[in-house]
């Protein structure tokens, strides 16, 4: 940088000045570019009642698993999946009680979820 300077007579503080790609007030700049926090509600449901059932085993002398607490229909009790695996669940145990619409219903809702799984699913 000096040598340019020097080629250019000596203009030290004008170069400097010239050469400078920001401006040095831009700090109120950046602190309105920040996005707000976020106002997250503390007391969800969900936030409210994480590990309400860890004490089971300690205080029940660990005759209960806490997946057997769970109140719902049979075939999501202490399950996990997705839409489409939730459904085959449901029309391999009670399919055959199920009413005809209501089957039919969730027949036609499993081969969209299986096309759409298929097209668009995380495994692609």
């Amino acid at each position: 940088m000096w040598a340019v300077t020097r080629l250019l007579g000596g203009s030290g503080p004008l170069l400097s000045q010239a050469s400078r790609f920001f401006s040095l007030g831009s700090s109120s700049l950046a602190r309105s570019c920040m996005p707000q926090p976020k106002n997250t509600d503390r007391w969800t449901q969900k936030r409210a009642q994480f590990g309400v059932y860890d004490n089971i085993g300690i205080l029940g002398d660990f005759k209960a698993h806490p997946k057997q607490l769970i109140v719902g229909p049979n075939w999501l009790r202490g399950w996990r999946g997705n839409e489409l695996q939730r459904c085959i669940r449901k029309r391999n145990m009670i399919g055959s009680r199920m009413f005809y619409e209501e089957r039919h219903n969730l027949n036609k809702r499993i081969r969209f979820l299986y096309k759409r799984f298929n097209r668009y699913g995380k495994h692609r």
